[in-house]
């Protein structure tokens, strides 16, 4: 069963690398196509702006939640380091399960905004599309980063238990 998580974490995580190259590249263009309009032609497109920032946030979120699968965030790991092996696996599992609750409460506070009726009828200023559809990056990169840390609660459990199993109790 955890192979199969750990599979899918993987997938994800090919996944989020592919979208943020992609996206990336999308940006790049954009705004290389946006100079060029502007500046050389004299006819910059109107949209440009809004279309980059929102690609920038999509990057930003996506990119925040391959970072966590990769354990590349910042981290203060000074305490742990310090601590016997045993105490910092159990530091390190309550700080998994800390982050999880801390993601499930973005999570639902991002689907309650995003579902509200008034971010369902507000329009993008200058696209004219529905603005939840910008937003609901955000509530999938948050589902993701869960998922995310919900694995890596679990490998951390895992470590804990398969480390000394004689041992119950975390000291």
């Amino acid at each position: 069963m955890l192979n199969i998580l750990k599979w899918c974490d993987s997938a994800l995580a090919r996944l989020e690398t592919w979208v943020l190259i992609i996206l990336t590249g999308l940006l790049a263009g954009l705004l290389v196509a946006q100079v060029v309009l502007r500046y050389i032609f004299g006819t910059p497109l109107f949209w440009a702006e809004e279309v980059a920032l929102q690609i920038l946030v999509a990057i930003s979120f996506i990119g925040v939640s391959h970072l966590l699968y990769t354990r590349s965030l910042v981290r203060i790991d000074i305490i742990p380091s310090l601590l016997p092996e045993r105490a910092a696996h159990c530091l390190e599992v309550f700080f998994c399960l800390l982050g999880l609750c801390v993601l499930a409460i973005f999570t639902a506070l991002t689907w309650q905004w995003i579902a509200s009726p008034h971010t369902q009828i507000e329009l993008s200023p200058t696209t004219q599309l529905p603005r939840w559809y910008y937003f609901s990056v955000m509530l999938v990169a948050l589902m993701v980063m869960s998922y995310h840390q919900f694995v890596s609660l679990l490998l951390s459990i895992h470590r804990l238990v398969s480390h000394e199993a004689s041992e119950r109790v975390c000291t």
